[in-house]
């Protein structure tokens, strides 16, 4: 990721009012991820869009599996970040680093966002 995403990244303002990362994240997950995911995946006959929705869902996954299962959630947030870094650097296409470089940006945002209440 580079400062490119980091300036395009902006992050729901349901996130920003959370009250711990845990809840953020599910919101991030629902209202961003999921609902471009959903949108992507309607316009099928685009394969940038088709691929770029499928990146978007792979993360929400992700992002549930942490916000669900696991009590340490900043430090599995962070692992699920540096695993979308190595997707956005070894990209094969250009939805896929694009997908990588947004998301991971805005989580990283979000991690952010909240390590600063502490």
């Amino acid at each position: 990721m580079n400062d490119f995403y980091f300036n395009k990244a902006s992050i729901p303002r349901e996130c920003k009012g959370s009250l711990d990362l845990r809840d953020a994240l599910r919101i991030y997950a629902t209202k961003r991820l999921l609902h471009v995911s959903d949108v992507c995946l309607e316009n099928s006959h685009d394969k940038f869009r088709k691929e770029f929705g499928h990146w978007h869902m792979r993360y929400a996954n992700m992002v549930f599996v942490v916000t669900e299962a696991i009590q340490d959630v900043d430090y599995l947030i962070r692992s699920v970040i540096t695993w979308i870094e190595q997707d956005f650097e070894n990209a094969m296409t250009g939805a896929a680093r694009e997908a990588a470089g947004l998301c991971g940006a805005e989580l990283t945002k979000i991690v952010n966002l909240y390590e600063t209440r502490k």
